[in-house]
């Protein structure tokens, strides 16, 4: 028997805002480049207040118009290359990286990511998770993002496992938990990021962990009640 952990990246392995911030850095230096009035730092408060204030929606549209630029088509589309194309400067949150080696001891891994490949692969490159994990999953690259089971089970294939011997960890519950009720899966809630705080009475997880350094334990209360 092979026990499997699918595990989501973003708000789950490290803090999604901080790749966000990343992709503003580069296209305020993109637009001081094109435009060298407007001050990178002040781009990047601009964008960081329209985040705040509104979310992600045209953001750059509303940087711009503040930036006192016309806000064509061409440029947003021009800087929104930029953004995903960037080099992201993130890390995994304190602990992630010692967690994984501990739990890659008993347990198979692999990411299972939803999101712009381009912009998924980037993130898993500068985190370093193909040599913490035994595979990466870009669900988009197979046409299943989340919670679409596709991009579940070929990670199970990949690593060789049943859903049954499986575990899905993640922070968003109609994504991560979702997809593993649809495989018929366990589930592990990490309590970080944006969803945190989001509690669908449907998809409920097995257990529940307040960040990914406590999934071992969480693991072991799962294992406790259902082994």
């Amino acid at each position: 028997m092979t026990r499997a952990l699918l595990l989501d990246m973003d708000d789950t392995l490290y803090d999604e805002r901080s790749y966000v911030l990343s992709g503003f850095r580069a296209v305020a230096a993109a637009i001081h480049e094109l435009y060298p009035h407007a001050e990178p730092d002040a781009v990047f408060a601009h964008l960081v207040e329209g985040l705040d204030v509104q979310g992600r929606g045209k953001l750059f549209d509303g940087a711009l118009l503040q930036l006192r630029i016309e806000a064509t088509p061409e440029l947003v589309q021009h800087l929104v290359g930029v953004y995903r194309d960037h080099t992201p400067e993130i890390a995994l949150w304190p602990g992630v990286a010692e967690t994984l080696a501990e739990l890659r001891r008993d347990w198979k891994l692999a990411i299972v990511t939803d999101g712009l490949h381009l912009m998924q692969a980037r993130k898993a490159q500068a985190l370093g998770l193909a040599d913490l994990v035994d595979t990466v999953l870009f669900c988009w690259e197979h046409d299943a993002p989340k919670p679409d089971p596709r991009g579940y089970r070929e990670a199970l294939k990949r690593l060789g496992a049943e859903p049954a011997d499986a575990v899905v960890v993640g922070d968003n519950p109609l994504h991560d938990m979702a997809a593993a009720r649809a495989i018929g899966a366990r589930s592990i809630r990490v309590r970080t990021g944006r969803f945190a705080a989001v509690d669908p009475p449907r998809f409920k997880a097995d257990a529940d962990a307040a960040t990914f350094t406590d999934v071992p334990d969480a693991l072991a209360r799962l294992e406790g009640i259902s082994r």
